[in-house]
């Protein structure tokens, strides 16, 4: 079927006049996307100047992020990945995926403890990247457009000391941003179950970042006999696994369907990376540098052959810093400009210290920007080391 089949003549002319804004920003196939434009105008109301400012920022987060490298580019977090509630249990009626998130159950602080934030956005960033993949070949298969994925998040076990967790809420919202910025229209049903008072707490928060389109999609339940047979109005019976109030077991009769579905657990304690373990504040090589309320630090590191790596690990003695990494050039008129190779983040050191490391394809000046300047109250005592190790030695590094 063709867009002005599904979404009708003056949707299909939106789109047209639309695509004009962007002829030579995007990849011809993303270019050919009718329905990735509809989604962005769909997410702003068709308000063409919002959905632009929305898709221009999109395609700078793609850059910044290497979203294109990001289902190859390998990275060590697979042994903490196989604790992430999260899993595919089918499709629903009309052809939806479905992932179900065991999230009252997950180890939030284990997760926390044994990976990196940067990690862990990567590794957020790379499941949606999935799961748009498998949402688009269901697309192909049923040929409806206009599919989005259901969400069925189990609450049960959800404690109170994660619901006041200042570190998860954060990290939520971060992430929450990330998606309804880059992932528009892409998402059906959400069906929050098992839901008890301690999530109120939190979900009173988290909704004041959410869009009015996508709290619209939320339907929550606390007690079984609602969320079960509003469940199967969506999904067959013999699709759905018997926890969830269907028929499908695994093969030896389990109703828990372990075998395909991930129901969490504590993360051990051996993939733990927390830095009182491995503190390099008292560390010889380590330097101190205090930052005071409403400024910033660039630390310049010289690279002098193309290849070499820059390898970078800190700490902060409390709360967050802003990171980042650049490197200093000049245009044809000779006048300087920084590149930003690593985003600037917020990073919490709090239980682990950071670290990094950068492939540098030139030589040149490169900066290590320590960014207090959001902070009017606060200094801080930074920790931190950084080296950079020659093209012959890489492979050595990368690999250990």
């Amino acid at each position: 079927m063709t867009v002005t089949e599904i979404l009708g003549p003056d949707v299909e002319i939106k789109i047209q006049d639309f695509k004009k804004r962007f002829t030579k920003e995007m990849e011809l196939s993303m270019y050919e996307d009718k329905f990735m434009f509809y989604r962005f105008l769909k997410a702003r109301d068709f308000n063409f100047d919002q959905a632009e400012s929305m898709l221009r920022k999109h395609l700078e987060w793609r850059k910044e992020f290497k979203i294109d490298k990001i289902m190859t580019e390998p990275f060590k977090l697979d042994k903490v990945e196989e604790y992430i509630t999260q899993c595919y249990i089918g499709n629903t009626k009309e052809g939806s995926i479905i992932k179900y998130f065991a999230y009252g159950k997950m180890d939030f602080k284990g997760w926390r403890m044994s990976s990196k934030w940067s990690d862990r956005i990567k590794s957020t960033i790379k499941l949606t990247e999935h799961e748009k993949a498998a949402l688009d070949k269901q697309v192909e298969k049923t040929g409806n457009y206009l599919l989005g994925s259901t969400y069925i998040i189990d609450m049960k076990d959800f404690s109170f000391a994660t619901a006041t967790d200042k570190h998860l809420i954060s990290e939520i919202i971060y992430l929450l941003n990330i998606y309804q910025d880059n992932y528009p229209e892409r998402l059906q049903n959400v069906f929050l179950i098992n839901v008890s008072s301690y999530f109120v707490l939190v979900f009173s928060i988290l909704k004041s970042f959410l869009s009015v389109g996508l709290i619209a999609k939320i339907s929550i339940y606390s007690s079984p006999a609602d969320w079960k047979p509003e469940l199967l109005k969506y999904i067959d019976a013999e699709i759905l696994p018997a926890f969830l109030g269907g028929n499908k077991t695994d093969p030896d009769g389990d109703p828990l369907c372990k075998s395909f579905v991930h129901h969490g657990g504590k993360i051990p304690a051996e993939l733990c990376i927390h830095k009182s373990k491995n503190s390099i504040a008292k560390s010889k090589d380590a330097k101190k540098l205090i930052l005071p309320r409403a400024t910033f630090s660039e630390i310049e590191v010289e690279v002098k052959e193309p290849g070499s790596l820059i390898e970078w690990e800190f700490e902060i003695k409390c709360r967050d810093i802003g990171f980042g990494l650049f490197l200093k050039e000049r245009d044809d008129e000779g006048k300087e400009k920084i590149n930003a190779l690593v985003p600037l983040l917020r990073l919490d050191t709090d239980e682990f210290s950071e670290t990094g490391v950068y492939k540098c394809e030139k030589p040149g000046t490169y900066v290590m920007l320590f960014d207090n300047s959001y902070s009017w109250v606060r200094s801080k005592e930074i920790y931190y080391k950084a080296a950079v190790v020659s093209p012959k030695d890489c492979d050595k590094k990368l690999t250990n």
